[in-house]
């Protein structure tokens, strides 16, 4: 068959009572609140999510995201407020698989069986035609691996898999949770660009990622969250020119650095757990100047597009809650 995606929705035919057949579904999430003991995971957290593109959901580690997505899926009960899909709860929509697609990990699997299997397992289960399995194996490039044993899928597999099950009802809403993981980079670039092809379908894509560069790449808004409170909701287009560059710089002594960079009028320098100093307001050029006057040996110098990452870590709590891990200089803990 060919790789054409399945249409959407509102192309096959409105069922009675069914919230998305015909419509636009999108996510409303309102006053949701939650608590676990003297936590509050969550707190009055407000914000929607349009179809028609795809939205990234950020924030520190602990800022609520993954109970927030929990809440959304019914897997959780909310203390206050709701978060419903296509206006209604999850628990409250009929025939959910064909109007909300989730992958929240990618572990969920049966080593011992194989992915083809597995699909038919969740087909019998909704009630779809089990040739359903091999079109989402084909959808996502897993058409050759079908007949393999999950135990010998890699990650990245394993998260196309997981995306094949999230497609399985052919739904107007997708709700993912690192759905990159484990790709390497050609199927960064195959996410990506089915991702925007499900929601230029009029699609609502919802992405919770901890790799910035990647979202700005891959998203058209974007809702920050901390403290399980919303600290901003628009366009990553609207970021445009307002962030400047970042400049990341590992340095032998960084405090020395860090002390002449803050000497600039207009500059303001970051770190994160690692020891690398992320600056705005000069250029590579200008802090690697600034570190030859001040005898301070570089060991890693880079410029990048910072919109993104500027407004994040201006929003968020700081370095204290980033968890960054390698030498990828895109990649937060969020």
């Amino acid at each position: 068959m060919s790789r054409q995606l399945s249409p959407s929705l509102a192309e096959v035919g409105a069922g009675e009572g069914h919230p998305s057949r015909g419509t636009a579904a999108g996510i409303e999430v309102r006053g949701l609140s939650k608590s676990f003991g003297a936590v509050r995971a969550v707190d009055d957290l407000t914000f929607s999510v349009e179809p028609g593109a795809v939205t990234g959901f950020l924030g520190p580690n602990g800022a609520g995201k993954t109970t927030t997505l929990r809440m959304l899926l019914g897997l959780i009960r909310p203390d206050r407020g709701a978060a419903t899909i296509a206006g209604l709860t999850y628990r409250d929509i009929p025939e959910p698989s064909t109007v909300v697609g989730a992958a929240l990990d990618a572990s969920g699997f049966h080593p011992a069986r194989t992915g083809r299997a597995h699909l038919q397992v969740y087909c019998a289960v909704n009630g779809l035609a089990p040739q359903r399995a091999e079109e989402v194996l084909e959808l996502v490039g897993l058409a050759a691996a079908g007949g393999r044993r999950i135990g010998g899928y890699s990650l990245g597999m394993r998260q196309r898999l997981a995306l094949a099950v999230a497609m399985l009802g052919d739904p107007q809403v997708l709700v993912l949770d690192e759905p990159a993981n484990g790709l390497d980079p050609e199927g960064i670039v195959w996410m990506r660009r089915l991702l925007r092809e499900l929601a230029g379908q009029g699609r609502t894509v919802l992405v919770s990622s901890h790799v910035l560069t990647e979202m700005q790449q891959l998203v058209d808004h974007v809702v920050i969250i901390d403290g399980g409170q919303l600290r901003f909701q628009g366009p990553v287009a609207g970021l445009a020119g307002t962030q400047g560059v970042v400049v990341e710089v590992r340095a032998s002594r960084s405090d020395a650095l860090r002390a002449v960079l803050a000497d600039h009028e207009g500059v303001s320098v970051d770190h994160d757990d690692s020891g690398r100093l992320l600056v705005s307001g000069l250029d590579a050029a200008a802090v690697g100047r600034a570190a030859f006057t001040a005898g301070v040996e570089l060991q890693w110098l880079a410029e990048r597009d910072g919109d993104l990452e500027r407004l994040f870590f201006t929003l968020t709590s700081g370095a204290g809650s980033r968890d960054q891990t390698g030498s990828n200089a895109s990649e937060v803990g969020l």
